[in-house]
C-alpha cells in the first residue's frame, strides 16, 4: 500500500492530456471554499458548526467519484452552496441574537 502522502496520479483524456481534470479540480476546490465561507457566516456556533462539517463530510464522501458521478456531484454542490447562502440571510433575519456559551469570552 501507498503511504497517505502519496499523490495518486491524475486521470488524463484520450489525447493524454489533464487539463479538464485540472480545471474540474480548480472549480470543485473553488466550491468547497465557497461553503465553507458562507457556511462561517451563520451567527449561531452550533449552526456554523453543523454546516461546515456537513459540507467537509460530503466532500470527504465524495472525493473519489470520477466522471458523470462526480459532475452531478459538483452540481448538487453549486446548488447546495445557494441554499446555504439563503439560510444565512434567512437566519440573519430571525435568527436568535444570544451567543453560544462556547463563544463567550471572560471579560477582564
Amino acid at each position: 500500500p501507498q503511504p497517505k502522502s502519496a499523490k495518486r496520479p491524475l486521470p488524463r483524456e484520450r489525447d493524454g492530456s489533464n487539463v479538464s481534470v485540472k480545471m474540474a479540480a480548480a472549480e470543485l476546490s473553488a466550491v468547497y471554499r465557497a461553503m465553507q465561507k458562507s457556511a462561517a457566516r451563520f451567527s449561531n456556533y452550533n449552526v456554523r458548526e453543523y454546516f461546515k462539517r456537513r459540507v467537509r463530510e460530503e466532500f470527504e464522501k465524495n472525493a473519489n467519484l470520477v466522471g458523470e458521478e462526480a459532475a452531478a456531484a459538483l452540481a448538487k454542490a453549486k446548488k447546495d452552496l445557494a441554499v446555504i447562502d439563503r439560510q444565512v440571510q434567512v437566519y440573519s433575519l430571525y435568527g436568535s441574537e444570544l451567543r453560544s456559551v462556547l463563544e463567550i469570552t471572560k471579560k477582564p
